[in-house]
């Protein structure tokens, strides 16, 4: 009895011993924060050969990832790698499941890509978890392609994906969870490929991008290249579909069509992204579209090179109802220097709602649980002069900013290292924005005040004017690792009615 008592007592404790072993490596790798919550659920999860290289794979990039210190501290991200579109979300038993594209085995896009997951109990602090889905020659899908994520009739999430062969079009899959943490997945074959089950048989072969959206007590689905074309689930458990019709105006990747506030909104990740808001009918299978042309949703394209790298601003979104009932806005941010061990992040959660036919974005109000030390500036008029913000230090914060025009040609803030006159500008004036060198449309009257509100992240920014009514999201290098803020105002006068800043506490 004692020996096997002994035996017990020296096995629980070498598992105890690995397990800190392994938790500690991640959290070196992450800055070494005790209690860090980024730490892989590996340890509960028996991996399959697929998942134990890819985990492997992703380590290994983590060192180098770790050295980078232009990588984002406040935003999601995987732990390394290459990350793109965010494709599907749901909020199940006290947690929110985010999935996204992810390739394990490089820091750029390419064959091998499938799907990341990680899950949050409050959408500001993240847990990895393990990719939901890898692609290999056993599955027969060389990339495992966007798509989204619903409920069955009975509550369980079922995640659609586009399966890619080596040859041939692209067909839309399904995968099912095998456990009560979503930790494993099963494919399932929708049958939804060309010339099958409606599908045209000259649909485009890089058809993808599955959206499944509810309306009229149904399940419906759009999809990217694919002419506007709508399937129908025609189980309760959304594992047969067929296609049910066509709807205009679908051009464009990511399609999200889903129900906000009476009523539709429809993102198409377009260069920049755009929405338009409207009502759909599921017995028609149509779209009504209000309020004229799409609209822009987020104002963050700078450039889009050749390759992985161009900066896309916001792209590759997906809408989904949270724990609060709340529609929440997720997307992928872009355009991130090469080579470093990992690229891509998401952009903070936003809450959406309607103002007419008009799409407000709201940065959730979750965030203010990661506010440090604040600093302020009093009421001031400024007059052709700057003035910095005392106290500020780090090189990421929280600036809110509320000015009231005047005769300045131009004022708004400055973003740059200690010492230096280089950095990040938001420039205002009579004919719009500029945020970091991009010229935002947007109309100032000296009769209101204009509301600034911006989060600082390394490399992203995100600018939410008025309350969310514009937004622009872009990625910059500012060569600030000792951050000053700066209001200014050219050639005339403006008020600055109330500026605070705080610095942000890391969420890794």
């Amino acid at each position: 009895m004692r020996k096997q008592a002994f035996s017990y007592v020296l096995g629980l404790v070498l598992v105890l011993g690995c397990f800190a072993t392994f938790v500690s490596a991640q959290d070196s790798q992450e800055g070494g924060k005790p209690g860090n919550r980024g730490s892989f659920v590996f340890q509960q999860y028996d991996a399959s050969e697929i998942q134990a290289r890819a985990r492997d794979a992703m380590q290994a990039a983590a060192r180098k990832a770790a050295l980078d210190g232009s990588r984002p501290v406040f935003h999601f991200r995987p732990q390394s790698q290459w990350m793109n579109d965010v494709c599907g979300a749901f909020f199940h038993q006290g947690w929110h499941h985010v999935f996204y594209q992810y390739n394990p085995w490089a820091d750029t896009w390419g064959k091998g890509v499938g799907w990341g997951h990680a899950r949050s109990r409050d959408l500001v602090h993240w847990e990895w978890l393990p990719p939901a889905l890898l692609p290999d020659r056993d599955n027969g899908s060389t990339m495992d392609a966007s798509g989204s994520a619903a409920f069955d009739a009975n509550g369980q999430p079922v995640i659609f994906f586009a399966k890619t062969p080596a040859k041939g079009a692209r067909e839309q899959w399904a995968a099912v969870p095998e456990d009560g943490d979503f930790l494993r997945w099963r494919r399932v074959d929708l049958g939804l490929a060309p010339g099958k089950n409606g599908v045209p048989a000259d649909v485009k072969a890089s058809w993808a991008d599955m959206f499944a959206f509810t309306a009229g007590g149904q399940t419906f689905a759009t999809f990217k290249s694919a002419n506007g074309l709508i399937c129908k689930a025609q189980r309760p458990d959304l594992l047969a579909w067929k296609a049910v019709g066509w709807v205009d105006g679908l051009g464009g990747e990511c399609p999200n069509l889903f129900p906000l506030t009476g009523r539709y909104g429809l993102i198409l990740s377009t260069l920049p992204i755009s929405y338009r808001v409207g009502e759909f009918d599921p017995e028609k299978i149509s779209f009504r579209f209000a309020g004229g042309e799409a609209r822009v949703l987020d104002y963050g394209v700078a450039h889009l090179e050749k390759g992985e790298n161009g900066a896309r601003g916001l792209y590759g979104t997906t809408v989904f109802t949270d724990g609060k009932g709340r529609s929440i806005l997720l997307g992928w941010l872009s355009g991130f220097k090469p080579g470093r061990g990992w690229n891509g992040c998401m952009a903070l959660p936003r809450i959406l709602t309607l103002v007419g036919d008009e799409m407000i974005q709201t940065p959730i109000p979750e965030l203010q649980e990661l506010r440090g030390k604040a600093s302020s500036l009093n009421s001031l008029t400024l007059n052709g002069e700057s003035k910095i913000v005392e106290g500020v230090r780090g090189d990421n914060c929280e600036i809110m900013a509320q000015f009231r025009p005047g005769t300045a040609k131009s004022f708004g803030l400055r973003i740059h290292g200690q010492g230096r006159t280089d950095g990040v500008v938001v420039s205002c004036n009579p004919a719009g924005i500029n945020s970091a060198g991009l010229s935002i449309p947007y109309s100032l009257s000296p009769d209101r005040p204009l509301k600034l509100h911006v989060f600082f992240d390394r490399t992203v920014m995100e600018l939410f004017v008025d309350d969310g009514r514009c937004v622009s999201t872009r990625v910059v290098y500012p060569n600030a690792e000792n951050l000053q803020v700066e209001v200014f105002a050219t050639d005339g006068m403006v008020e600055l009615t109330a500026l605070q800043v705080w610095e942000i506490k890391p969420i890794w």
